[in-house]
């Protein structure tokens, strides 16, 4: 009974199970806080269905002065809460696990065992970002710690014999230029069940064959979204990538399962309309026998010349380039 004056708690009086389902919609670190408003919900975060690991957002050791060592602590100490959050996880099923850590040298086995459990969860949305915050990296910076990974025990067939059944899978640059330096890369594991998949790329030449490899590797694959970074300008070297030509690597006729079958959907983000952009997507609409919509979300800020450049690609894609599906629709937004 309650207490002249005061009123129900409609929300206090739900059932565990709506409560953890209302939490699990917030963002990571409002999921956290709610432990505590009061007793009962002290553990409820521990089963919510949504983990976010963004080592940015978590703001440690800010009081540490000296720069490197701040680095290692902030991350050391990241790395625990991580391990200390699944070791308590109540649930059996996981909605979204997002692991954000740049530059993760050191801790190979900790990022195994994390995406692991992600499996053991049967994750639906799987985000993996090991790439620099510093998205305009130069080539060659990349290359180099990757040759340090391999040295260190990485083990990339370990990684990704993990994402088979993850439906909705987004990578980043990172992973793109790993999968490639494995021996025979195309048979790395069994076709995986991805039907949704987000990579996030510079589209710098030396990421396409690892665009490849995932094309190969996901014959259910329904939709493919480019997250492309647009900070400056896109500047190669030769003497890392003397080989990969970005217009000639995607003049082949080579196809995949899911371009003759199951790839409806193409969208990227942040278009610029600038070369590497134009000869993915040049490839995508001549050999995908399926696809119904290219969405070109055109990049915010863009000046006068960088929005012809935008409105011309489009009009290219239109106009002047063969399609492989006659039911193709593409769409600018934005511009």
């Amino acid at each position: 009974m309650l207490k002249k004056g005061t009123k129900p708690n409609l929300i206090s009086n739900l059932p565990d199970c709506l409560l953890v389902l209302i939490i699990s919609f917030l963002p990571f670190k409002q999921s956290v806080q709610t432990s505590v408003l009061a007793k009962r919900w002290k553990n409820l975060c521990r089963e919510t269905t949504n983990l976010v690991f963004k080592e940015s957002e978590f703001g440690l050791n800010q009081f540490v002065v000296d720069t490197e060592a701040k680095n290692s602590e902030t991350r050391a100490l990241f790395v625990s809460i991580m391990h200390q959050w699944i070791s308590r996880f109540t649930g059996n099923t996981m909605e979204t696990f997002e692991l954000c850590l740049p530059e993760p040298v050191g801790f190979e086995e900790d990022i195994m065992s994390l995406i692991e459990f992600a499996a053991t969860k049967q994750t639906k949305n799987l985000v993996i970002n090991f790439s620099s915050s510093n998205s305009r990296q130069p080539p060659g910076a990349l290359h180099i710690k990757l040759i340090y990974f391999q040295k260190t025990g990485l083990d990339i067939t370990r990684l990704f014999s993990n994402l088979i059944y993850v439906r909705n899978l987004t990578i980043c640059p990172f992973l793109l230029e790993m999968i490639q330096d494995c021996d025979d890369p195309m048979k790395l594991h069994d076709p995986m069940k991805t039907r949704h998949l987000v990579i996030k790329t510079h589209m710098y030449p030396h990421e396409f064959g690892g665009i490849t490899i995932f094309l190969n590797s996901c014959p259910e694959l329904e939709s493919l979204t480019f997250e492309t970074y647009t900070t400056g300008p896109i500047v190669m070297s030769q003497r890392y990538w003397p080989l990969i030509h970005p217009k000639t690597f995607w003049l082949n006729n080579k196809t995949y399962e899911c371009l003759e079958r199951t790839l409806k959907a193409v969208k990227v983000e942040n278009f610029c309309g600038i070369s590497n952009e134009l000869h993915v997507l040049q490839y995508l609409i001549r050999t995908g026998r399926v696809m119904e919509r290219l969405d070109l979300h055109a990049a915010k800020r863009l000046n006068n010349e960088q929005r012809r450049l935008v409105l011309t690609a489009a009009e290219e894609f239109q106009k002047n380039v063969e399609r492989g599906s006659r039911h193709l629709r593409v769409t600018l937004h934005n511009a």
